[in-house]
């Protein structure tokens, strides 16, 4: 089947703009209208529908867009990507062909649902695209997702750093392709003859912790006399220390390792920085049919 065969699988409806079928796999892309009323659509916002049958299975994606009129061309509009749209309700996402969540049947000409063992004409299941695009089947999802952001951005502060997204993948490509080295110019604290390591964030939050709960045991302190002089409170402040040294330590050597990652392609396990990484730019779900 080619892209013409396919396209005329398709009956163009009255909130479709532009259909445009693709001249080397068979499929097309869609530009729809969001419904009359919706924020999305006073807003000047559109879908943009891609479904085609690839080698590896059938690929299907649908992103919000802004369209914009280029001045070079003409009556040319290109469609600019939203890529984390601020609305509450709408999800782009794009398949994943390996799954074979959907099937095109050539010989019924329908898109079939293995799981449901239901059958879709191509309007149905660009209908049912548009209604998973316009719901939050991720809601829960990414209050998990803003945790561990939220986690990696506290490891990172923790280690003297900064996390963000999109700039550590950036940083993580250059160190991989050796056009620069994992930062190692941070300046360790160590105020016990060089004996620990403690990053100057980390002992921030050792003082934070430590200020407050003198005051509390002060007088509630049951081992003797709570002052420098007695063994068991300097052994008690030392072995918080050596916590935190090692705490320190682990955290820094894990992110190290997570940075470096692109560069070693042997390694088969992730470390809990990689996994959380991992985690919060995944966007995988099952439609909804």
């Amino acid at each position: 089947m080619n892209s013409t065969d396919f396209r005329q699988l398709y009956t163009k409806q009255p909130s479709d703009l532009v259909l445009t079928p693709f001249d080397e796999e068979t499929g097309f892309s869609l530009v729809r209208e969001y419904p009359e009323g919706t924020a999305y659509k006073e807003d000047g916002r559109v879908m943009f529908i891609k479904v085609a049958i690839l080698d590896r299975g059938l690929f299907y994606s649908v992103d919000m867009t802004i369209p914009e009129k280029e001045k070079i061309k003409e009556g040319h509009v290109r469609y600019i990507l939203v890529d984390r749209p601020n609305y509450k309700k709408i999800t782009n996402f794009v398949s994943n062909t390996g799954d074979k969540e959907f099937v095109f049947s050539e010989e019924k000409q329908r898109i079939l649902h293995p799981s449901s063992k239901k059958e879709l004409t191509l309007n149905e299941f660009v209908d049912t695209l548009v209604k998973n695009h316009m719901s939050d089947p991720l809601f829960w999802e990414k209050k998990l997702k803003k945790a561990a952001v939220f986690l990696l951005k506290t490891f990172f502060l923790l280690n003297d750093g900064r996390y963000n997204s999109f700039e550590t993948e950036v940083e993580m490509y250059n160190i991989g392709r050796g056009q620069k080295n994992f930062e190692e110019d941070k300046e360790s604290l160590d105020p016990f003859f060089k004996h620990f390591y403690v990053s100057k964030n980390m002992l921030l939050l050792l003082l934070c912790i430590l200020t407050p709960l003198s005051f509390f045991l002060y007088s509630r302190w049951p081992f003797g006399d709570f002052s420098v002089s007695n063994p068991t409170v300097v052994f008690s402040f030392f072995l918080i220390l050596f916590l935190f040294d090692r705490a320190s330590a682990t955290l820094r050597q894990n992110i190290k390792s997570f940075m470096e990652s692109k560069k070693s392609s042997g390694r088969q396990r992730k470390n809990f920085i990689e996994r959380l990484h991992a985690y919060q730019q995944k966007n995988s779900f099952n439609l909804k049919v």
